[in-house]
């Protein structure tokens, strides 16, 4: 498969499809060691004030059938560097790139002619790298994505059981 283009998308692209082409070299390995398939693929994005590109996907099979893909949705997320999605016939999960350590922020109060600062706190505790997090719905709270958390996600998204 030809490399995808990026070279006039600008520099948030070309990271962006750097950050999925690693991710999906690391879950094509794990999708191998549970006798999946995968098959790679490209999608073509086309994000407000930047030109057109392409990114990478991955489709995950079973014995021929499909059990998942892995689509890119763009690099101009509000509170993350990038998001691609996990979809399935059952459902589907956003996988969210965070890098580093998110800003933490303080707030001030003015009470009685004083100005008072809390201490900072974190936007996103449970951020503490760079990498790809799936944020748990019922408490808000990222979860780096590693192999077992993706074999999860993707009995959740296919309804395939690998244990």
């Amino acid at each position: 498969m030809a490399e995808p283009k990026t070279e006039d998308a600008g520099f948030p692209a070309v990271e962006y499809v750097q950050r999925i082409a690693t991710f999906l070299e690391e879950v094509s390995a794990w999708c191998g060691e549970h006798g999946l398939a995968v098959e790679r693929g490209a999608v073509t994005l086309n994000e407000e004030l930047m030109a057109r590109y392409d990114a990478p996907s991955l489709y995950i099979k079973k014995d021929g059938a499909s059990l998942a893909r892995i689509m890119p949705v763009g690099s101009k997320i509000v509170g993350a560097h990038g998001r691609v999605d996990l979809i399935g016939r059952v459902a589907r999960h956003a996988l969210l790139f965070y890098a580093g350590k998110i800003p933490a922020f303080s707030t001030q109060a003015l009470a009685g002619g004083k100005t008072g600062v809390s201490p900072s706190t974190s936007m996103r505790s449970g951020v503490d790298r760079d990498g790809w997090y799936w944020i748990e719905a019922l408490v808000r709270r990222p979860k780096r994505i590693d192999e077992s958390l993706f074999l999860d996600l993707l009995t959740d998204v296919s309804d395939y059981e690998f244990y």
